[in-house]
């Protein structure tokens, strides 16, 4: 499938930072079908069922420190690394952000490595939910029903479990053949 250049996110959900003077927001939201056609595109699933959220955005310190906080729900699925068959996973998430203006100003009130760059007078929830997502999924996706011995090593190759290793002599256990190239000392 060839993509096409995007003008902006896959889910954009802008907020203006002046709807937060009077204190805390909540936002919920949902990924139409085809804000998930294109996520599911973006992070190389086999779909993106659904995908919703949960935020609320309040000032810690007005206009300097900013505070998200929240949870979403997303039905993927996924192409077993295992089985190479396609599986459903719900995954379910908290959402606790900090954005900073300035990081060395709101060095008092948060730790520059604890807060994300906060720039102009917009935030996209949207995308940020979306982010979220990306670092929730399973790099190597395993369908749990999944059985190590349904993957097909090729000829003369067995899995083995780190306690059969453990018992082969040491000449002949990978663990220890890997154990003696770590550095001494």
């Amino acid at each position: 499938m060839n993509s096409a250049i995007s003008d902006g996110p896959e889910l954009s959900i802008p907020v203006e930072l002046e709807e937060l003077a009077d204190g805390p927001r909540k936002y919920e939201f949902s990924a139409d079908p085809e804000e998930c056609v294109a996520l599911t595109e973006r992070f190389g699933l086999l779909a993106l069922n659904s995908l919703s959220a949960r935020t609320t955005l309040e000032w810690v310190e007005p206009n300097t420190v900013l505070r998200m906080t929240g949870r979403f729900l997303a039905s993927v699925t996924q192409k077993c690394v295992i089985t190479l068959n396609p599986f459903d996973a719900e995954i379910e998430e908290e959402i606790s952000l900090l954005f900073a203006r300035n990081v060395s100003e709101a060095a008092d009130i948060v730790a520059s490595n604890e807060a994300e760059p906060l720039e102009g007078t917009v935030l996209d929830i949207g995308e940020i939910v979306a982010e979220e997502l990306s670092l929730s999924l399973d790099p190597y996706p395993r369908n749990p029903s999944a059985d190590p011995s349904d993957m097909a090593l090729g000829p003369g190759a067995e899995l083995m479990t780190e306690d059969q290793a453990a018992e082969m002599p040491n000449g002949e256990n990978p663990f220890a053949v890997l154990e003696n190239l770590k550095p001494k000392g």
